[in-house]
């Protein structure tokens, strides 16, 4: 008997994790089709993407192609969700950047040798961690504005990593669409990136010629 309970617990608790997942996914990608409406992009589910990839919200942001998306890294208990916002620049951009939070990975980062790079405003290069191909170009797109804009995301939760690499500046985080707190949150992302992809492109210039 006792057998038999422990039984029908495993079930139940299995059969709960595999509703509130589902459940889950639904609103997640409720969310992200009510984000792409919102913004007059194409909702796409993870059915039409490539591999590794779910649900999408692509199309046009003020001239440049935006992009929001999902993806998963590991698997079992060490699968990771993410969500990600991106835009493109304009051309073939050289320029390769990220900025991260400080924190106790950064630290670990150059013990083993990463260099970053500073701006020379105390309070910004003590919160973010960059690292560039560029410092002198990357310097001249984090304008004033930009920098403030990102201390203020700093200050409601942004806990993520921005990337510019092969022309695509792009915010993403661990979590899923499901919460409205993180929907917002990336949402509020795109003005940003679209800015700094514009400093960024003023900015080229000064990368050597290859």
């Amino acid at each position: 008997m006792e057998k038999l309970i422990g039984v029908v617990v495993v079930v139940v608790l299995v059969g709960g994790v595999v509703v509130w997942a589902v459940r889950r996914e639904i609103k997640s990608a409720r969310n992200l089709a009510a984000l792409a409406a919102r913004l007059c992009l194409r909702f796409r589910p993870s059915k039409e993407n490539e591999p590794g990839v779910g649900n999408t919200a692509e199309g046009d942001f003020q001239g440049r192609p935006a992009r929001f998306w999902t993806y998963a890294t590991g698997s079992g208990k060490s699968r990771t969700e993410w969500v990600a916002v991106s835009v493109r620049l304009a051309g073939d951009s050289r320029l390769t950047a990220q900025l991260k939070p400080q924190g106790f990975g950064t630290k670990i980062a150059e013990l083993f040798g990463a260099k970053e790079i500073e701006v020379g405003e105390p309070r910004f290069d003590g919160e973010w961690f960059i690292r560039t191909n560029a410092p002198a170009t990357c310097r001249a797109a984090l304008l004033p504005e930009l920098r403030e804009r990102l201390m203020t995301a700093r200050q409601r939760g942004a806990r993520g990593v921005f990337t510019l690499e092969r022309g695509v500046f792009a915010y993403t985080e661990m979590g899923t669409f499901a919460r409205d707190s993180t929907v917002a949150r990336l949402e509020s992302m795109l003005p940003l990136l679209r800015d700094f992809a514009e400093a960024a492109e003023a900015s080229e210039s000064a990368l050597p010629v290859a």
